[in-house]
């Protein structure tokens, strides 16, 4: 991930030149906050959306606790998006002396007891050595690819695919047309690992948990921003009258896997992670307001094919990548036995289902499509959502089938455009999707193909 990376052949010289160029980062034509989709304004000092409740319609891109992702860094402002800015040469050396959590305790996947204790103590637990150094290799490779693709249609990392569009991030899920990556070997071989299920296992207790979806998150270097803390609540609250019970006081509905591909440094976008605040009903701090250790509570230093398993409950941000290093976190999340969601969709062509364990597989039921199933948007990635939309409407109305009403084409006057440069340009032919197998991995919905 340190620039030693490969670019397929199907992109045109200027493609490569493009990739190249973006995946150095430090855009400086890019301005701080550039994308967000919501103005700063200094009298939000509170995120008001603490359980994930009733998200306004016109919020994008964003977790159900909306407001501190969308708000933008306001302690950047002014400065520019350079290596060596003077602002980012001051966060860095302060970076290099203060963030990491104090005394942050990394176990060994045979501690499995201590792991699920240390979990359900601070909402987080950091296990070393989870992913063997071959499958490492492997997995490193995917998250290139489809890095790649990103970059090129996107070379100056100036769009903001991640969660609160901050530029010089990506979401490999919400990147995906398929908001999911299980359409990929490499991040369905990290569903079901002898060094991971006895601690899921463990921190559920019961092996009856199930997958939801995969994906993870990419800060590229140069992205000088904090995203804001947050929950990642994908979820409606239970109904309690009396008023007494929210999720904060259930048991962790649901768990996320991180996997870093290189070593997580003070300065390279470490996560950060608020010890023991899964269960609090305090509102979030925005980044107005956020103490300064919340800001260097970070899982740092951590090596590389650590698992960082995480309650989604738990509060969390982004922090700002000042190296010169890609910094990929590929996941997978899972739903507690007892816990179900709309979340859950046919996100895995049945040849990938039919590659894992038994455990597995049983696991992955629910995300998992039928034979004769198609998943629609799987292996097509872009990171602004409306070219995915386009892209889904492309794709549905190239498929043989009569169950889903027509799409309106990406060219048509209603679809936006498709991002236009000399360097990189967007388009999916026909040709190019009659020539290939039926796409592999769903957004939303799955379809099941007409007899012959």
């Amino acid at each position: 991930m340190n620039g030693d990376y490969k670019v397929d052949d199907k992109w045109d010289a200027a493609t490569k030149q493009a990739i190249k160029v973006g995946r150095q980062g430090w855009h400086s034509s890019v301005p701080p906050n550039g994308h967000a989709n919501r103005a700063s304004a200094e009298n939000i000092k509170y995120n008001d959306n603490p359980l994930g409740l009733d998200t306004p319609e016109n919020e994008i891109e964003t977790t159900p606790e909306h407001r501190n992702l969308v708000a933008g860094d306001p302690s950047c402002a002014g400065w520019t998006r350079t290596h060596d800015d003077p602002n980012v040469a001051q966060l860095r050396e302060k970076l290099k002396l203060t963030n990491g959590i104090r005394g942050l305790e990394i176990v060994s996947p045979s501690e499995v007891e201590r792991a699920a204790e240390l979990f359900h103590r601070d909402g987080f637990v950091v296990v070393a050595d989870a992913i063997r150094p071959e499958q490492l290799a492997r997995m490193r490779s995917a998250a290139d690819r489809a890095i790649d693709e990103m970059l090129a249609v996107d070379p100056d990392c100036s769009v903001g695919g991640g969660a609160g569009g901050l530029p010089h991030r990506y979401s490999f899920g919400s990147s995906s047309a398929s908001r999911h990556m299980l359409h990929t070997n490499e991040w369905v071989e990290l569903i079901d690992m002898p060094t991971t299920t006895p601690i899921i296992t463990a921190i559920f207790g019961s092996p009856n948990y199930i997958v939801i979806g995969g994906g993870g998150d990419i800060a590229m270097p140069g992205s000088i921003e904090y995203q804001g803390l947050h929950s990642d609540n994908t979820w409606a609250e239970p109904h309690d009258p009396s008023g007494r019970i929210t999720m904060r006081e259930m048991p962790v509905p649901a768990v996320t896997l991180n996997f870093p591909m290189i070593d997580l440094t003070t300065e390279n976008g470490p996560i950060r992670q608020i010890p023991g605040t899964q269960n609090s009903r305090e509102p979030i701090p925005s980044l107005y307001n956020e103490p300064e250790w919340m800001k260097l509570s970070t899982l740092c230093p951590a090596p590389a094919g650590s698992a960082i398993i995480r309650d989604l409950r738990c509060w969390h941000g982004g922090t700002p990548n000042l190296s010169r290093d890609v910094r990929a976190m590929p996941n997978i999340e899972y739903f507690a036995p007892w816990f179900r969601s709309e979340a859950v969709v046919r996100s895995m062509p049945y040849d990938q289902w039919k590659s894992l364990s038994p455990h597995g597989q049983r696991i992955s039921r629910y995300v998992m499509c039928g034979k004769d199933e198609v998943v629609i948007g799987a292996g097509y990635i872009h990171p602004k959502s409306k070219m995915r939309e386009s892209v889904l409407s492309l794709i549905t109305s190239s498929l043989p089938h009569r169950s889903v009403p027509p799409c309106p084409s990406p060219t048509s006057p209603s679809a936006p455009a498709p991002r236009s440069s000399t360097r990189a340009t967007w388009s999916w032919p026909s040709a190019r999707l009659s020539s290939q197998k039926a796409p592999s991995s769903g957004v939303r919905r799955s379809l099941r193909r007409s007899p012959t």
